[in-house]
């Protein structure tokens, strides 16, 4: 069968896949067809570009086929924002291989020799090992900070913007350098800036931003893709490029827009939370609670949300928050789930975790919605959300997050906030939220707690 037609059929699949990992009822469908898609255009590829050593080829490739099942079957939920920064980081490296292998290759070449197609496959190679570097060793980075192996806080230090400034301009040098001489030299040296660049654009980043960089990072990967796929002129791969490049950049301008920051900012300026901690210092100490009590005002709401955070991912509790949801409604408790678009580490976290526990989407309300319903809400239980819900956004002037849209629970009547510790969040803000007369904290485990909760209304059945 002719390559060409394979990736035509392969194009046509992974388009379709994104359009069904729209909804959550057909996502599971779209990653089966994208899947699909992928092992066509890979044997179609193969059948375009005979290899001459195929046996290496496919263990290689079922060496592959089993790290994506291991991770895809051990990585555990909590985990999956800094696999997906892994996934961008390796789609990086791989772009970079090919950009080096080409890049030496075309640097056999005369430098006075001029080949319009050399040319033009010179600056695609300039292109795909310095986006490609950049995604590796930043996706790197995001995943240090993501798993907590490394601090989650923004890291400055005097002159860095000069400094990215400068990387730049000799990352520019260097490729037109190996342009016009053809120096393998300079062609390295160009990698090795590349990869020094991803480190340094987004060591300043800190986690409160991490959902925007993920969404870039999974973009420049798409984008390396593509222009490595003009490298080697193998047309699915400009395709699929083109497809992650552009759909990564939309999500991207999304998480900006849900957080009211431009992406500008994000990249180069960070959030100042020791700014931000001057402006906040009070000397009041957050109401605690026991289980027991909130239990009765529990019992006695008529309606009930719940904002879902990454505290929830890392105690494994969404099944308990349906069971406990399931109980309230039993009751005769109206139940929603507000959910801030950024909620999380990555675009859509906290969708993922609830649809695992197999929670009614219709239950799901967008921001806009959730807040309009704030005022009427006779309790909301904050499991593990920090930044999504904290009032600074609105009522700090100066705050770091001021501007930005967040879940307004400190309207709700009563808030509960099932929080680990006394600590900050992912960003080190402060929550002024958890000093407001109507919040009461709920710390420890917040799976034990909903647990605690279910024994209560499970004892009254009985």
């Amino acid at each position: 069968m002719n390559a060409s037609f394979l990736y035509i059929v392969a194009a046509l699949l992974f388009i379709r896949g994104i359009k069904l990992l729209g909804k959550i009822h057909t996502a599971r469908l779209g990653n089966f067809v994208s899947a699909v898609g992928m092992i066509i255009a890979v044997f179609a590829t193969i059948a375009e570009f005979p290899l001459q050593n195929i046996t290496l080829t496919f263990i290689v490739a079922l060496f592959g086929v089993y790290v994506g099942l291991w991770m895809a079957i051990r990585v555990p939920m909590t985990a999956m924002p800094e696999m997906v920064a892994l996934f961008n980081g390796f789609g990086g490296l791989a772009s970079v291989l090919i950009g080096m292998v080409e890049g030496v290759k075309l640097s056999q070449f005369p430098a006075e020799y001029f080949d319009f197609s050399l040319h033009f496959s010179q600056v695609a190679v300039c292109l795909t090992v310095f986006i490609g570097g950049i995604t590796f060793t930043g996706s790197l980075l995001a995943y240090g900070k993501l798993s907590q192996k490394i601090s989650s806080a923004s890291i400055c230090f005097c002159g860095q913007k000069y400094y990215n400034i400068g990387l730049g301009i000799l990352s520019a040098i260097a490729g037109w350098h190996w342009l016009t001489s053809h120096c393998v030299i300079t062609f390295y040296g160009l990698i090795i800036l590349s990869l020094g660049g991803g480190i340094l654009f987004l060591l300043h980043i800190g986690g409160g931003d991490m959902p925007v960089i993920i969404a870039l990072l999974n973009s420049l990967s798409g984008t390396a893709a593509c222009t490595a796929g003009l490298i080697i002129l193998n047309k699915v791969l400009i395709i699929t490029g083109c497809l992650v490049g552009m759909s990564g950049l939309i999500l991207t301008m999304i998480m900006c827009k849900s957080m009211n920051r431009s992406l500008k900012k994000v990249l180069l300026g960070g959030l100042q939370v020791k700014h931000a901690q001057r402006l906040q210092q009070e000397d009041v100490e957050p109401k605690t609670t026991s289980v027991a009590d909130a239990y009765y005002i529990l019992e006695s709401a008529r309606t009930i949300a719940f904002v879902p955070g990454y505290g929830m991912a890392v105690a494994q509790a969404q099944h308990a928050v349906k069971d406990l949801a399931q109980r309230l409604q039993a009751n005769g408790t109206e139940v929603f789930y507000a959910i801030h678009p950024v909620a999380g580490r990555m675009p859509g976290h906290m969708n993922v975790l609830l649809a695992e526990a197999d929670i009614d989407y219709d239950q799901l309300v967008e921001l806009e919605s959730a807040n309009e319903r704030m005022g009427d809400t006779d309790v909301v239980i904050v499991i593990g959300a920090n930044d999504v819900v904290n009032p600074a956004a609105v009522e700090k002037v100066g705050s770091p997050i001021y501007g930005m849209p967040i879940i307004e629970v400190f309207k709700a009547k009563t808030v509960f906030v099932l929080k680990r510790g006394k600590g900050k969040g992912f960003s080190g803000l402060e929550n002024a939220l958890f000093t407001k007369e109507n919040t009461w904290m709920l710390y420890g485990d917040a799976k034990a707690t909903l647990m605690q909760w279910i024994a209560e209304f499970k004892s009254v059945d009985e």
